[in-house]
C-alpha cells in the first residue's frame, strides 16, 4: 500500500478504527489526515489481520512492515488561496475561477493545480452552514475551556493577589457542569483539571472538545490538527478522542461557551466579596456551590435540571473510570543521547543502552520515574532523582566500559560481598591492608578475572583454602586454582596454631612468677 502517512497520526488512526465507532470524517478530523487518505488506510486494514492489543508493543518499523505500508518520509504539502478572497471576488459577476487561479498562481508558482484549485473551493462553500441547534447524545462530547475572569487568592507574604484560572467543563447532553481554579492553564494544569473533571462526572464521555489554548492544541490550521502529545497521553489513558474546536468557530463549542457565562453569573459573582487564602479553600467554595447550580431547572424545561439529566440519562451512558488515575508525565521529545549514554532530565543524568549514542529518544518523567522511549518503546527505566547526578544500569555500558567499572574498589568489594566471606576477607586484604596500594589494587582485580575463569563459587572455596593456610599471596592462590589441592582426598590443610604441650609455657606461668617475686 503506498500511502505517506506519519508514524504518530498512523497509530491514532489504526487505533480509532479498531476501537470506535467514529465515522470517517471523524477520524479524519481528530487525527489531520485527509479522508481520501484515511478511507484507502481503512480498506487496506480489511484485508488484513490486525490485533489491535499488539500495536502499543511495535516499534515504527514494526509497524509498517506488519501494515505493509511505505515508511513515512516526510512530505511538504502545496500552498493553498486564501479561499476568503477567492469568496469574496466571485461576487463579481465578471470573474471566473479559472482567472483567480491564474492571478493567484503568479503570485504562488509552487501551489496547488487548477483541479484542486476548484474542488477545494466547492468543499469551502459547502462549509458554509446555515445556523443550527447541536443535538448531543448521552456521554457523547464534553465541553472544555477556560474562563475568561479569574478569581483573586490571598497568599501569606504577598502584598497582591495572585489570580487563579477558573476551568470549566460542561457535558453535552445533559449540560451538567464542573468548574475548579487553578493557577495557570499550562499542561500540567490543563491535566489536573481533566482528572478532577472525570472523577466528578464518575466517567469519561466518549469525545473531549477543547478550545485551542496551547495545552491541548499546538497547531489547528486549514489541512493539519496538530495535538499536545502529553494531552494525548492523556486521553488515551481514559480511552476518549480529542475533538478540538475549529478556530474562532464559537458555535462548535456553545455549550461550554454558555457555561461558562453562567458560572461566571452564579458562582463566581457569589463568591465576589469573599476573600480566599489558598487555591483549596477557593476549590472547596466552588465545590460547595456546584449542586445547587447543577440542580436549578432550566427554565425552557420546567421540573427538569441539569442533575436529574446527569443522573437519569447520560451518567448511565459514561465510560467507566480506569483502575489508576492518570498521573501527569512530563515529556521530552527528540533528546540526542550523548557519546557517554546518557541523556539529561532536570540536571540530572540518566543512562540509556550505549547502542544509542548520537540517537534521538524520548524521555517521559513522572513523580517516581524517569523513562526513555526510543523507537515508541521504553528502553530505559530510573528512579527519578531531585539533585543532580548520574543514574547508571551497568547493563547500559559496551562491555570494555563494564570492566573498568566493576575493577573500582567499591565495586570490587561488592562483588565480594555476594560472592561469599573468604572472598570477601582476600579483597580487603588487597585493597584496604596493604601499604602497596597500586600492587594491592591490581591483585584484587585479578581475581576478578580468575572468576571469569573458574567461577565465583570455586574462586570462593580456594580463597577459603588459602586462609587456611595463612596465605593472601595471589600467586598461591593462583596455584590453587590450577593444582586443586584443596580436591585431595586425605588432604587436610595445615593446622593454623601449634599444638599444646608440656614445653609450652603460657600466660598463667608468668603470672605466678611474678606473685613469686613479690613476696
Amino acid at each position: 500500500m503506498r500511502v505517506r502517512i506519519e508514524p504518530r497520526l498512523l497509530r491514532e488512526a489504526v487505533r480509532l478504527h479498531y476501537g470506535t465507532r467514529l465515522s470517517t470524517r471523524e477520524i479524519a478530523h481528530s487525527t489531520g489526515l485527509s479522508r481520501n487518505s484515511l478511507k484507502r488506510l481503512q480498506r487496506h486494514l480489511e484485508r488484513i489481520d490486525l490485533d489491535l492489543g499488539q500495536l502499543a508493543g511495535w516499534s515504527d518499523e514494526q509497524l509498517y512492515d506488519h501494515l505493509g505500508i511505505k515508511p513515512f518520509s516526510g512530505f511538504r504539502l502545496k500552498a493553498c488561496p486564501d479561499w476568503n478572497w477567492v469568496h469574496a471576488e466571485m461576487r463579481n459577476p465578471s470573474v471566473t475561477l479559472e482567472l483567480l487561479w491564474r492571478e493567484w498562481r503568479a503570485t504562488e508558482p509552487g501551489g496547488i493545480a487548477y483541479s484542486q484549485f476548484t474542488s477545494s473551493y466547492r468543499r469551502f462553500l459547502q462549509q458554509q452552514p446555515l445556523a443550527m441547534r447541536q443535538l448531543h447524545q448521552p456521554g457523547d462530547k464534553l465541553f472544555l475551556d477556560f474562563s475568561g475572569k479569574t478569581m483573586p487568592v490571598y497568599l501569606d507574604g504577598q502584598s497582591e493577589p495572585r489570580m487563579a484560572q477558573i476551568f470549566v467543563g460542561v457535558l453535552g447532553y445533559s449540560s451538567y457542569t464542573f468548574a475548579c481554579a487553578v493557577w495557570s492553564q499550562r499542561i500540567e494544569d490543563w491535566m489536573h483539571c481533566h482528572v478532577q473533571a472525570f472523577n466528578f462526572f464518575e466517567g469519561v464521555p466518549r469525545l473531549l472538545v477543547p478550545d485551542n489554548l496551547k495545552a491541548a492544541v499546538i497547531k489547528h490550521g486549514k489541512n493539519e490538527v496538530q495535538l499536545n502529545l502529553i494531552y494525548q497521553q492523556l486521553a488515551q489513558h481514559y480511552q476518549a478522542i480529542i475533538l478540538p474546536a475549529r478556530p474562532r468557530k464559537p458555535k462548535d463549542k456553545g455549550k461550554v461557551e454558555a457555561g461558562v457565562k453562567l458560572i461566571q453569573r452564579w458562582l463566581l459573582a457569589a463568591l465576589r466579596h469573599r476573600r480566599f487564602f489558598s487555591l483549596a479553600e477557593l476549590n472547596q467554595a466552588i465545590l460547595e456551590l456546584l449542586p445547587a447550580f447543577n440542580q436549578r431547572p432550566f427554565k425552557r424545561q420546567p421540573g427538569c435540571s441539569r442533575h436529574s439529566l446527569f443522573v437519569e440519562v447520560e451518567q448511565p451512558a459514561l465510560q467507566p473510570l480506569p483502575i489508576h488515575a492518570y498521573e501527569h508525565a512530563d515529556w521530552r521529545f527528540k533528546v540526542r543521547v550523548r557519546s557517554d549514554y546518557l541523556v539529561e532530565y532536570d540536571n540530572h543524568h540518566y543512562s540509556v543502552p550505549s547502542r544509542l549514542v548520537q540517537q534521538q529518544v524520548d524521555v517521559r518523567a513522572t513523580g517516581e520515574v524517569v523513562e526513555v522511549f526510543h523507537n515508541h518503546l521504553r528502553v530505559s527505566s530510573h528512579p527519578r532523582q531531585y539533585v543532580s547526578g548520574i543514574s547508571m544500569q551497568p547493563e547500559h555500558r559496551p562491555p570494555n566500559h563494564q570492566y573498568y567499572a566493576e575493577s573500582e574498589p567499591a565495586a570490587l568489594l561488592a562483588w565480594g560481598e555476594r560472592v561469599g566471606p573468604a572472598l570477601l576477607r582476600h579483597l580487603q586484604y588487597h585493597l584496604t591492608e596493604r601499604t602497596d596500594v597500586a600492587n594491592g589494587y591490581k591483585a584484587a582485580s585479578a581475581l576478578r578475572k580468575e572468576a571469569r575463569l573458574h567461577g565465583d563459587a570455586r574462586l570462593e572455596e580456594a580463597c577459603a583454602y588459602a586462609l587456611t593456610i595463612n596465605t593472601f599471596a595471589l600467586k598461591s592462590l593462583q596455584s590453587i586454582l590450577r593444582e586443586q589441592p584443596d580436591k585431595r582426598p586425605g588432604l587436610k590443610a595445615l593446622p593454623s596454631s601449634t599444638p599444646a604441650h608440656e614445653n609450652l609455657r603460657g600466660a598463667h606461668y608468668f603470672a605466678d612468677e611474678k606473685d613469686r617475686s613479690t613476696c
